[in-house]
């Protein structure tokens, strides 16, 4: 029996538009058969982000305003609404040939969020989803954020878990353009302080239960991105 392998690569606080071309470069070579598959985890510098189905409608300040609060507003392809990234907040996105995996995309994004609910167990918080609404929920209030990418059967983006963010900043939209939707953190549910590492390596052994597949840390000085 064959055994999936895969690579994980953190990028540390980096803003989000320089990630976005490290993530194209990987899925670029990923299509073209130059790496295997990879996880590309990052701590985003404060931005809000406006995928396919979403609108500016949602932001309840104007791009002005939030950049004077040191906040950008980017455009970018993956699936859903309205979203916040920054500080505090691990952002996980996986670069996966899911025909490999034989999965569907309502599979993949299930596996993740499972990987997540999971995950949460590790820290003795119960994570749930709820019907009509992706991400993950705790006690009704959103802790984890999904949307995602497929170009030419690979992945792109992924799942955002609030480890210790500024969930005020979530204020300035309408998250996932669903109102009356409350955030929470692992923080704000009082769990042990965490750091983003832990966390991290915690979600890599729950990912790699589930999608069976064994990982190993890449070289990104090797890869050249």
């Amino acid at each position: 029996m064959t055994i999936k392998r895969m690579k994980w690569l953190d990028l540390g606080r980096i803003d989000y538009e320089a990630s976005y071309i490290i993530q194209e470069q990987l899925h670029r070579k990923r299509k073209n058969g130059e790496v295997s598959d990879i996880i590309i985890f990052q701590e985003c510098n404060p931005v809000i982000t406006i995928g396919t189905s979403g609108t500016e409608d949602h932001l309840l300040l104007s791009k002005k305003v939030l950049l004077e609060k040191g906040i950008d507003v980017v455009y970018c392809n993956r699936g859903g609404d309205i979203t916040y990234h920054g500080p505090g907040q691990l952002v996980i996105s996986p670069v996966l040939n899911i025909r490999n995996h034989g999965l569907k995309i309502l599979q993949y994004i299930r596996l993740l969020e499972q990987s997540v609910i999971n995950l949460l167990s590790h820290y003795e918080v119960i994570g749930k989803r709820i019907e009509g609404a992706s991400g993950v929920w705790v006690n009704g209030k959103k802790i984890a954020s999904v949307g995602i990418a497929i170009k030419n059967g690979i992945t792109l983006h992924g799942i955002a878990l609030n480890i210790r963010p500024d969930l005020s900043h979530f204020g300035f939209i309408i998250p996932c353009g669903l109102k009356d939707v409350e955030i929470t953190s692992l923080e704000h549910l009082n769990t042990a302080k965490l750091e983003l590492d832990q966390v991290r390596d915690d979600f890599l052994k729950e990912f790699a239960l589930l999608f069976d597949v064994c990982i190993e840390q890449e070289d990104m000085q090797r890869g050249g991105y």
